[in-house]
């Protein structure tokens, strides 16, 4: 893994699935302030930090979250070796917006990764609704969250300026494209197989970038 101003220069790794958008452009790549967005799991002490952008609408952000995430998940977060968090944005598709809004309603009952599975494994049954709420509604009820505060949450939008600032992180660090992944700082996208982002954590585990600080417990 190359050092701190190597990845500046070069920021991309492998370059798999993924979702992109020609109005994505002109973005400046500088190092963003994570400060209260993003959804974090696994020890803050890990010596890997992976920051995701993601859109919950986007096709390739779900191949990875259903295909990858969870053996992801299951081999280097749950056993203390990544700390993992996730920014949801709005790239521009269709339904960005609403499936970062339902995410942000769903971590306001403490049922965020729940319904970030729920999201990515039934997208086809929201994201190309002209009004996808009840489907959402129903999706959140069927992670356990109380359908009714969500419904609440979700019309009244009372965490819209946090993803406001989850798209102004997203372009500060020149995000084109969905999932773009930044590995102790160094950017990989799409949507790899495991095998391929199993190699990437180790490689990154090996060499831990002295100059990372974890991030902050929500």
């Amino acid at each position: 893994m190359p050092g701190r101003s190597a990845r500046r220069a070069v920021r991309t790794a492998v370059v798999a699935g993924t979702c992109a958008l020609g109005s994505a452009g002109g973005l400046s790549g500088q190092d963003p302030d994570l400060d209260g967005v993003g959804h974090d799991l696994g020890d803050a002490e890990a010596p890997v930090l992976v920051v995701e952008y993601a859109d919950f609408a986007c096709d390739a952000c779900a191949q990875f979250a259903v295909e990858t995430w969870p053996r992801v998940r299951e081999a280097f977060v749950e056993t203390g070796r990544v700390r993992w968090k996730v920014v949801p944005f709005e790239l521009g598709f269709r339904n960005s917006e609403e499936g970062a809004r339902a995410g942000e309603c769903g971590a306001a009952q403490g049922r965020f990764w729940e319904l970030h599975d729920a999201l990515y494994e039934h997208r086809v049954e929201w994201v190309d609704e002209r009004n996808p709420k009840d489907e959402l509604v129903e999706l959140a009820a069927g992670t356990g969250l109380d359908a009714e505060v969500f419904r609440r949450c979700y019309d009244d939008e009372p965490f819209r300026d946090r993803t406001k600032a989850a798209n102004r992180a997203a372009r500060e660090a020149g995000v084109r494209g969905t999932p773009t992944f930044f590995v102790n700082g160094f950017q990989v996208q799409g949507a790899l197989p495991f095998e391929a982002f199993r190699t990437v954590l180790e490689d990154a585990a090996a060499t831990p970038d002295p100059g990372r600080s974890p991030p902050e417990r929500e």
